[in-house]
């Protein structure tokens, strides 16, 4: 007998369900409503305010928290887009029911919480995502497409933001318990990356310290910090990462014997040599916030991890690779992933 469930939401309307309506849950909840077939029929936030004022862009109903949410709005899939560390409560509510999701990153904050999840989402048959969305990035595939069949040497790898000059994102991002400080809201971006194009990595070391504004102390994430990390498959990496520079700045920075190759997704261009041949490219501006959550809802419609790029089984050993990072900020020596 064929799927009817299968069938069904492959040809119907697919509704979505938002938690957390910040930032990136209204970039969602927008690019939603602009893919054909899709539409976001329930939201929630702790803020009421802000829950109705997004449920009323998009003619959805406000819900006051994610558990109700999911047990009475009828969603076939949910997008957390909540701190980190309330990703496992509005996961679990929806795996439990059945309900594919998106989790935006990280997966969680403590490896306990990622290990749950991957193992409920593994246990069922729902569609789970959680959101690198770099991974997605056409000119990541670019990437990947020229270092095919090439040994990588040596990674350099880079984030900068202005959080501690402009203040002009979400004031938890710096509180080390909410966001998880720049490892798990920032570096993990390009760490990820690091993985996604070289392999898994074993080893960190990370130093980190508040060299700007450390009278501010209602905030506790580092500034300025450095990592060193080791792949599996032998390549070494270095990570420098500021949360206090004016120019954003998020790069890769690839090397082998004979080639050269950077990654720079601020400026969206790739940059090298392979040998006599250089490379200079510029690719388009494009949001690849919507082609991640295309990959997903396509996903959704074929009830199957087939166009996702990380998964909640991968995105908890990029976990894992940043808690090591997080640990070699304590004990100042070296580290083992998944230790």
């Amino acid at each position: 007998m064929p799927d009817v469930k299968k069938s069904n939401k492959s040809m119907r309307s697919l509704k979505i369900g938002v938690v957390g309506c910040g930032q990136m849950g209204q970039k969602h909840a927008r690019n939603c409503a602009a893919i054909k077939g899709v539409k976001v029929t329930a939201v929630a936030d702790t803020n009421k305010k802000r829950a109705h004022t997004l449920a009323d862009e998009l003619k959805a109903v406000a819900y006051p928290d994610s558990e109700t949410l999911v047990k009475e709005a009828g969603i076939d899939a949910l997008i957390v887009a909540t701190p980190p560390a309330e990703h496992g409560k509005d996961a679990l509510a929806a795996i439990k029911a059945g309900k594919d999701v998106l989790i935006e990153k990280p997966i969680a904050l403590d490896i306990d919480s990622a290990k749950s999840l991957r193992n409920a989402a593994g246990k069922s048959s729902v569609v789970n995502a959680v959101g690198f969305h770099l991974r997605y990035a056409p000119i990541t595939q670019k990437a990947k497409s020229l270092i095919a069949g090439k040994r990588v040497t040596q990674v350099r790898s880079v984030t900068t933001t202005g959080y501690y000059l402009n203040f002009d994102m979400p004031l938890w991002f710096l509180q080390k318990k909410h966001s998880g400080g720049p490892l798990l809201e920032q570096t993990l971006h390009m760490i990820d990356e690091a993985r996604y194009m070289v392999g898994d990595i074993t080893r960190v070391f990370a130093q980190g310290d508040r060299i700007v504004k450390p009278e501010l102390r209602k905030f506790d994430s580092e500034d300025t910090m450095v990592l060193a990390y080791k792949f599996a498959n032998g390549a070494l990496g270095t990570h420098a990462d500021s949360t206090a520079t004016t120019i954003f700045n998020w790069e890769i920075e690839l090397f082998g014997v004979d080639w050269r190759l950077l990654v720079d997704y601020a400026r969206k261009r790739l940059e090298g040599y392979f040998g006599d041949e250089t490379v200079h490219l510029q690719l388009p501006d494009t949001d690849y916030h919507k082609i991640e959550l295309e990959a997903f809802i396509n996903d959704v419609r074929r009830r199957k991890n087939e166009a996702i790029r990380s998964d909640f089984k991968d995105a908890t050993k990029t976990l894992e690779t940043m808690l090591a990072g997080d640990r070699s900020l304590k004990t100042h020596a070296w580290e083992i992933v998944g230790k």
